[in-house]
């Protein structure tokens, strides 16, 4: 009986696992991706070593990398593009590089120039730098085995076009028989897994048995739903609004992901709410109540997560009975003794109602999501619509993206293109007849010689440098130290017998793994992308000590010019950013407000306020984690200040959200005697905003607009009848721009970029 009970707890304990980890795949389809980028790889050096054609199936499997690097998101449409694109990029950068590999003066200038043009690439996101290893491979590689006749170049030129047709083919497989929505419903998904996170962190502590967490932690889950729905926009721009009733299937699923952007407001209202609580009763089954209710919370969104991914109708009916039991725990809460106390009722009334207003947002979600089956891929595109997917506007419009020319990403560029030019000329330099020797009483010694492996330093500068330089030194000790364990790993690996075969291996399971580690741990990743560099370059037919040595060598002579361009290039110090981050995130609130309450203002969807303004508050709290990583060891002044201004504005977005988010859900009234205190408290609000917009400026901060400071309700706010909710709402927005202007009226407050330089 006992062996029984064990073998089957054994095996409940490798189900869970099990379920554990295909439910992992379901959200974020790593393996999938790695399989793809496996196959477009090996298989091209397969048939080279069937039939014999090595170096051209060696340029195939270099243009199947490139092309299926790109992570592919988003509808059909823009799977394809991104294919063709990598695609054509490959080619083209072939044609130059082979050419310009011949002519030093070319090449060099094209080095700094296709590193400038691999840094801009960063505006169009992670898509973005996908491309960009199409143009920046391409050209370093070719550049360093040029061609010298038109007939190699076409044939190499026909290569790399076989390849990127071959990584074409097998991206398509991997998405043509999907059901139509799943990429949609995916970024939803991946909300409501933000948005389970947000539950669990909020819930923390309510059981005594942990330490509550703090607004810091629970404002970064905060910000990791606001970057889910970001990423879900990207994809899909029409909002909720945009979208009529006859489109059933991308209605259902933008009212969907409002549904789920919803939820993580009233969470936080919640949150609030119970923190009040929190101050009035310590009463150990209220307690364990609210955990219990923020438990439910967290397993909703879970389980919707699933049921987004799978549509399963097993998933929709555990949804439904984790909702049931948010209305029990509802329940309990409201028959507790203590619940009925005068002080407490009201809040407790509050929990509640937000409790069952999340109980009706994911019905409604489950209601929207019970249409007809979809379609496959294959079959929802007609011809019409297949041909639009190539229309030139989308050409453009990415074209328009990329040249963009922000400041900090253009000396990001910058940064990118001039290391790498530093690079190519140092790997020049160092390939020559003696390399680096130094000649002693007639004799010469060698100190470095690249031996034509030059390429690496251009190709590790352009991949570790960051925007800014915390994130570039961080990222290149990170490189440096998985190259060097991967290039070491590597080249003893293809000493093992069956050279051949163990290079194919290694090719593919470094291909698989390198994908599943991009998101979880960089300098892992990188032990498995040099591992399939190793393996992919492997053009020498032996390989020794000096090689290796010379690889190591160029990974850190390329990781030095990365951090110290970073550092001397232009670079991008938060001390100097923060203070326009701020100034950005106060005027965004601002503009909130007034496109809110303003009688005169053209509308605007509130969805598309919250978002700026969430957007902005994001940026303004990662430029100050950076400015805190920089000159650890000298005490920066002000740095308080900032983090308390910060706090205060993502309070004051979110009073804001949950004004809005009331008229999702139309409540009583307030008493029309009630109507002059609000009038009353919004005429204070918009003064508040323009004295803190006026004394942030004359503090220093130069990054505030004058039109901030000029612009007036003429002709009043707009004839809202607001609810009791609503009124408290103002109140408490009021309460933060008060706090921030006793912030900056301190005369100890420093926020200018010359008075935070320590």
């Amino acid at each position: 009986m006992l062996l029984t009970c064990i073998v089957y707890m054994d095996f409940a304990t490798s189900y869970k696992i099990i379920n554990k980890r295909l439910q992992t795949e379901y959200r974020e389809p790593a393996w999938g991706w790695g399989l793809r980028v496996a196959l477009s790889v090996t298989i091209p050096l397969v048939w080279g070593v069937i039939t014999g054609e090595s170096h051209g199936a060696e340029w195939m499997a270099i243009a199947g990398e490139c092309v299926s690097f790109i992570e592919l998101k988003g509808n059909a449409g823009q799977r394809i593009r991104l294919l063709l694109s990598a695609s054509l990029l490959s080619v083209l950068f072939c044609i130059v590089g082979s050419v310009a590999g011949n002519y030093m003066w070319i090449s060099l200038p094209g080095m700094l120039l296709v590193g400038f043009l691999s840094g801009l690439f960063k505006n169009l996101g992670d898509r973005g730098m996908g491309l960009a290893l199409s143009v920046y491979i391409f050209y370093i590689i070719t550049c360093a085995y040029p061609v010298h006749t038109d007939d190699d170049l076409w044939a190499r030129c026909g290569w790399v076009a076989l390849g990127s047709l071959w990584t074409v083919l097998v991206g398509l497989c991997s998405f043509l028989f999907i059901r139509v929505g799943t990429p949609y419903r995916r970024t939803i998904a991946a909300i409501w897994k933000s948005v389970a996170s947000l539950a669990l962190v909020t819930g923390k502590g309510w059981d005594g048995r942990s330490t509550r967490s703090s607004i810091r932690d629970i404002y970064l889950k905060e910000k990791d739903v606001r970057t889910a729905i970001d990423a879900s926009l990207n994809l899909f721009e029409e909002t909720a609004d945009q979208v009529n009733k006859n489109q059933k299937n991308k209605y259902a699923l933008t009212q969907s992901r409002r549904c789920a952007s919803l939820v993580s407001l009233h969470i936080i209202q919640i949150s609030e709410t119970a923190e009040m609580l929190y101050k009035l009763t310590r009463d150990r089954q209220f307690t364990i109540q609210v955990y219990s209710l923020f438990r439910a919370l967290e397993q909703i969104g879970e389980r919707m997560e699933i049921f987004l991914l799978t549509l399963k109708q097993e998933e929709r009916v555990l949804v439904t009975s984790r909702v049931e039991r948010l209305r029990k725990i509802s329940g309990m809460i409201q028959e507790i003794p203590e619940a009925q106390t005068p002080a407490i009722a009201p809040h407790i009334g509050k929990i509640l109602l937000l409790a069952e207003r999340v109980a009706k947002l994911v019905e409604r979600s489950l209601e929207l999501l019970a249409v007809p089956s979809e379609r496959r891929i294959f079959r929802a595109y007609s011809f019409t619509q297949t041909l639009n997917i190539l229309h030139p506007r989308y050409f453009r419009n990415n074209i328009r993206q990329l040249m963009n020319f922000d400041s900090i990403t253009t000396r990001y560029a910058l940064r990118i293109g001039v290391a790498a030019f530093i690079g190519a000329l140092i790997g020049n330099l160092l390939s020559g007849e003696h390399g680096w020797a130094l000649t002693i009483g007639g004799n010469t010694f060698t100190l470095i010689h690249l031996k034509n492996h030059g390429y690496w330093i251009p190709f590790t500068a352009i991949i570790v440098s960051q925007p800014y330089f915390g994130a570039t030194f961080k990222k290149g000790l990170e490189r440096s130290i998985g190259t060097i364990a991967g290039i070491v790993v590597g080249t003893i690996f293809l000493q093992l017998p069956f050279a051949t075969l163990a290079r194919l291996v290694l090719v593919f399971v470094s291909s698989v793994f390198l994908i599943y580690f991009l998101r979880r741990q960089y300098s892992v990743a990188t032990f498995f992308i040099t591992l399939m560099l190793v393996g992919l370059l492997a053009i020498e037919p032996h390989f020794d000590a000096d090689l290796m040595k010379t690889r190591i060598i160029c990974t850190l002579i390329g990781s030095a010019l990365a951090i110290t361009a970073g550092f001397l290039l232009l670079p991008a110090w938060d001390k100097d950013m923060l203070p326009r981050f701020l100034a950005e995130a106060i005027t965004a609130n601002l503009h909130y407000f007034r496109k809110t309450f303003y009688r005169n203002e053209e509308p605007v969807a509130w969805t598309k306020l919250k978002r700026t303004a969430e957007s902005k508050n994001s940026n303004a709290f990662d430029s100050f984690t950076r400015f805190m990583a920089e000159r650890v060891k000298r005490r920066r002044k002000g740095y308080a200040n900032y983090y308390f201004l910060l706090t205060h504005n993502v309070r004051i977005t979110r009073e804001l959200n949950n004004f809005h988010s009331e008229t999702e859900l139309a409540e009583v009234k307030i008493p029309i005697q009630e109507k002059e205190k609000y009038i009353q408290l919004l005429y204070e609000c918009d003064d508040l905003f323009r004295e803190n917009a006026l004394l942030l400026k004359r503090s220093g901060n130069e990054f505030i607009d004058d039109e901030s400071l000029k612009t007036f309700p003429e002709e009043g706010f707009v004839n809202l009848t607001p609810n009791e909710n609503q009124l408290v709402f103002v109140e408490k927005m009021l309460i933060e721009l008060k706090a921030i202007r006793v912030g900056l009226e301190s005369p100890a407050i420093p926020l200018s970029r010359k008075q935070v330089e320590g």
